[in-house]
């Protein structure tokens, strides 16, 4: 009826007759936008599955589960996994863990086998992160007291296993010493691999795990412009043990590398700091507003032959990666648990910062920038690093996820 309305009206005006062509192609993008976001709904209506109940599906029918929580600092994926090991019908047998190492181990096992809660067995843990300042997310804290609650409240028992490369900060004393460890992590996602699958004893002892990791360590067969598979932890799994893993991605921000960057002073260790990179909605928010008219109630279901699997695959090898990749290449399924503007990163603790821990903190600083050390003072407005410390090293409650600014 509008459409018949505007035709009609521009036999007594031209000007209207001049403009019905922008509205067609109005009308026409309408419906193909409000038909395209149909087509995700319904893989969320048909598929669509409460998302504890998804997973332990899942270990029905597959050895362990591989999480990518898109953000270490992610809040809610650590809330969704205390609920799923705190069910009364749970599965698992270990939490993998990636971002501790493995020389780490035997202070979590203190701390999950002593008859008292004491964080002060996991200092060492927290302390020694390849960044060199510790690892502040409390989630992790949270994680590990929620595993400690149910091995001595339940008859289940799991235990939190450290698969990561190890760190040791009293061998560093330059910064080329820690270059060197830098280069080291070349075979991080084979080290990782080899740490849980080995605990798994190849799959033989029937025991199902969590590998609760980030981003590309999860995907299973992205490969690149030379059809060759890039390695991460996700890929052994899938390529050597087809069917005893599956890949689950976290609903969040997505990670879209575009170029790299010209900048030479990255001294991280994820190596983001080569790139120029956005934060970016999922097919142009078709995902968030599929999301939106399903109430926004937390879903999960499998990425296979669906809307969801077919989209372009968005993430951390985009410079260099095969024509018609798709997230199904990266991932088997997806978990929606809040709306991006929801959702919150991790407060940060302060517990295993000791006086003493300080002072290491600080030699750790003079490493890591050496020569350049004035430089980081001014540039975060400080005259000391002890005044740096202070600032870095207070506990900081959650704050909202602001990664999407939605105009």
């Amino acid at each position: 009826m509008g459409l018949y309305i505007v035709l009609k009206q521009s036999k007594m005006r031209t000007t209207s007759f001049k403009t019905a062509p922008l509205f067609l192609l109005c009308i026409f993008h309408w419906f193909a936008y409000a038909q395209n976001v149909g087509d995700y709904l319904k893989v969320i209506h048909e598929y669509g599955e409460n998302p504890v109940q998804f997973v332990q599906e899942k270990l029905n029918s597959h050895d362990l589960l591989i999480f990518d929580d898109a953000l270490h600092n992610a809040l809610e994926p650590f809330e969704f996994y205390g609920d799923l090991l705190d069910t009364d019908n749970n599965k698992i047998d270990y939490v993998f863990i990636e971002v501790f190492g493995i020389n780490t181990q035997h202070h979590i096992d203190a701390y999950l086998e002593n008859e008292v809660k004491d964080q002060s067995l996991l200092l060492k843990v927290f302390q020694d992160s390849f960044s060199g300042y510790g690892w502040q997310y409390e989630t992790y804290l949270d994680l590990l007291s929620t595993i400690w609650d149910i091995n001595h409240s339940k008859s289940k028992s799991i235990k939190a296993i450290a698969v990561d490369q190890p760190i040791y900060w009293e061998g560093i004393h330059t910064r080329r010493d820690y270059d060197v460890f830098l280069k080291s992590l070349v075979g991080r996602d084979y080290f990782m691999y080899k740490t849980i699958v080995g605990t798994l004893d190849n799959f033989k002892s029937e025991k199902k795990g969590v590998f609760l990791t980030n981003t590309r360590h999860a995907y299973k067969q992205i490969r690149n412009k030379n059809g060759k598979l890039y390695w991460n932890c996700g890929t052994f799994f899938s390529q050597w043990h087809p069917k005893k893993t599956y890949s689950i991605r976290i609903h969040n921000a997505t990670l879209s590398i575009k170029d790299r960057s010209s900048s030479k002073n990255d001294v991280t260790s994820d190596g983001l700091g080569r790139y120029t990179y956005e934060w970016i909605k999922m097919e142009n928010g078709i995902w968030d507003e599929a999301f939106s008219l399903n109430d926004n109630a937390p879903v999960a279901f499998s990425m296979k032959d669906n809307v969801f699997g077919l989209a372009n695959y968005i993430g951390n090898h985009m410079l260099n990666v095969e024509k018609n990749q798709t997230m199904y290449d990266a991932y088997d399924g997806l978990i929606f648990l809040k709306p991006l503007n929801a959702l919150h990163f991790s407060a940060k603790t302060d517990f295993f910062y000791t006086d003493s821990f300080k002072t290491e903190l600080e030699r750790r600083l003079k490493i890591l920038h050496e020569e350049k050390l004035d430089a980081f003072l001014l540039e975060n407005e400080v005259s000391s690093l002890r005044d740096y410390i202070d600032q870095i090293t207070s506990y900081q409650k959650q704050t909202s996820n602001d990664l999407i600014q939605d105009n």
